[in-house]
């Protein structure tokens, strides 16, 4: 008898073998390169293969964690969550650079917090999650075979006292990537990219600092701000999201203030190809946006690219001069020109997750699980954080037609910066242009059916873009339909582009491509 035995969680394949005439029973384990040879009378071949089956298949349950952190714990490699993991007050959840950790798409054992169906990441006490090397960032991902946004909620910071670090992360493939609720945590460096609300959202009286983070392809917004947050934002990368910076109820985030006082913010953001606004102040308060790349020096350009008082007189008004127009806009983090491969897959195994327990002991609790993961003993403890002058044209009180125009087809501008490390497929507003061009582009066929039924939706797709400017990889991040879905790929694979050029030399970029299929 022969046969194969996939496990598709862990990505092992067993391969079963069993010779009837000498009576053995040998089990190979290709991801392990060894062999289980034992012998079995002849009656009892097949009962032995059963009960071995019914091992492996029960063996994944050990490689998944969840449930609470009683103690300092470090992570490092591969850490695969199936249900929420909740950092108590008073703890403090280490991850080493290069690490991985893993959500199971859409579960969650625990059936707790924010989401009973999607596993979560909640921070009461602090998160240290640092790399030095932004080539070796730090990765909260979804275990899907095809990641979509929304697979797992998210990471939640809830500590109003203690300070939590992230530095050169990358979230993705969540609801909301990361949340700081009534927190203050900083977040240096690393990409938050691919989640379905937000790449961060800052909510209730939260105060955190963000430098040189990019926020890229996010299906509502790149930064959320709500219920009176204030963060700090400087040299951040913000495009290719629905919005930008979404703005409401008496927050009043710091974009960049002429000049910098006391913990300010400098400006040197970039704000560029967000779909809809890159600045949308839905707020009464007035916000401060000034000395920050837009991709265009024109005022009229700019203004149309936000909206605020000129666009509705119930809210406050986005300051956003003086500009930052230097040439020479630095990019922020090198490792996020490449991101995860479209083809990358995780390689699930019990040896490749370890948990350091800073104490004497440390569990990760779960009702599901009984066993826990290996812990190896150390020591810890918690300690409490820690310009041009402005253009000649001035903007008129109410603003004409070309406004409008403006939103369907802004202005391309040459801006090169300075040399990075490049690793792949760069951003598209790093190009020398700052942005794509099409040779050729297609309009999707509006699916008869919802039509008919009034059915509306998005698809957004990632896209990468080869040296000669065809598709060379795509992947479906989002999508409100199945036939939506069909009718957006068919005129895909009909676009075409202009190659993208950095530094005057072709290379490799992706985008978001968003169709949108809207009645009227």
């Amino acid at each position: 008898m022969i046969g194969w035995v996939k496990e598709q969680q862990n990505r092992r394949c067993f391969f079963i073998r069993s010779f009837s005439e000498r009576n053995r029973f040998t089990v190979f384990s290709p991801g392990q390169k060894s062999r289980l040879n034992f012998l079995l009378p002849q009656k009892y071949v097949l009962t032995g293969i059963v009960l071995f089956l019914m091992i492996i298949y029960q063996a994944p349950a050990q490689n998944f964690i969840s449930g609470e952190v009683s103690q300092n714990t470090r992570w490092r490699g591969e850490i695969f969550i199936n249900g929420d993991v909740i950092v108590p007050q008073g703890v403090i959840l280490s991850i080493e650079e290069g690490s991985k950790i893993y959500f199971k798409a859409n579960t969650d054992v625990t059936s707790s917090g924010k989401d009973r169906e999607r596993s979560e990441l909640i921070i009461n006490g602090v998160l240290q999650a640092r790399s030095a090397d932004p080539l070796r960032s730090i990765v909260f991902t979804s275990l899907s075979e095809n990641p979509q946004m929304n697979d797992w909620y998210g990471i939640t910071v809830k500590n109003f006292f203690d300070k939590s670090l992230l530095e050169n992360c990358v979230v993705e493939f969540g609801y909301k990537g990361l949340t700081c609720y009534g927190s203050s945590p900083q977040i240096i460096g690393g990409e938050y990219r691919f989640n379905h609300h937000s790449g961060i959202s800052c909510e209730v009286k939260s105060n955190p600092i963000f430098q040189n983070v990019i926020l890229f392809g996010n299906g509502f917004a790149g930064i959320n701000c709500e219920l009176a947050s204030n963060p700090v934002i400087s040299g951040c990368t913000i495009s290719e999201n629905n919005y930008g910076v979404v703005i409401f109820s008496r927050s009043t985030p710091d974009l960049g203030t002429v000049p910098p006082t006391g913990g300010q913010s400098e400006g040197r953001n970039r704000l560029t190809n967000n779909f809809d606004f890159e600045i949308y102040n839905h707020s009464s308060e007035t916000i401060q946006a000034q000395n920050n790349s837009w991709m265009s020096v024109s005022i009229r350009d700019i203004q149309a690219v936000i909206y605020d008082r000129q666009d509705n007189s119930s809210y406050g008004e986005v300051i956003f001069r003086p500009i930052f127009s230097e040439r020479r806009i630095r990019i922020p983090y090198a490792a996020s020109v490449a991101g995860r491969s479209l083809s990358e897959k995780p390689a699930v195994s019990s040896d490749t997750a370890t948990l350091f327990a800073e104490g004497p002991t440390a569990t990760v609790k779960s009702d599901s699980f009984k066993s826990t993961p290996q812990i190896a003993q150390g020591s810890g403890s918690l300690s409490a954080a820690v310009t041009e002058q402005p253009p000649a044209e001035l903007l008129s009180p109410s603003l004409p037609e070309a406004v409008s125009a403006f939103r369907e087809s802004r202005q391309q501008t040459t801006a090169s910066v300075e040399e990075p490390q490049i690793q792949g497929p760069l951003l598209e507003t790093f190009l020398d242009s700052g942005r794509r061009q099409y040779v050729n582009k297609a309009v999707p066929l509006y699916p008869e059916i919802y039509r008919k039924t009034g059915t509306e939706g998005d698809v957004l797709v990632e896209v990468i873009v080869n040296q000669v400017g065809t598709i060379e990889n795509y992947r479906v991040l989002k999508s409100d339909g199945d036939l939506f879905t069909e009718s957006a790929l068919v005129a895909l694979k009909k676009f075409r582009y202009q190659p993208g050029l950095f530094k005057n030399k072709p290379v490799q970029f992706k985008i978001i491509e968003r169709f949108r299929f809207k009645l009227n």
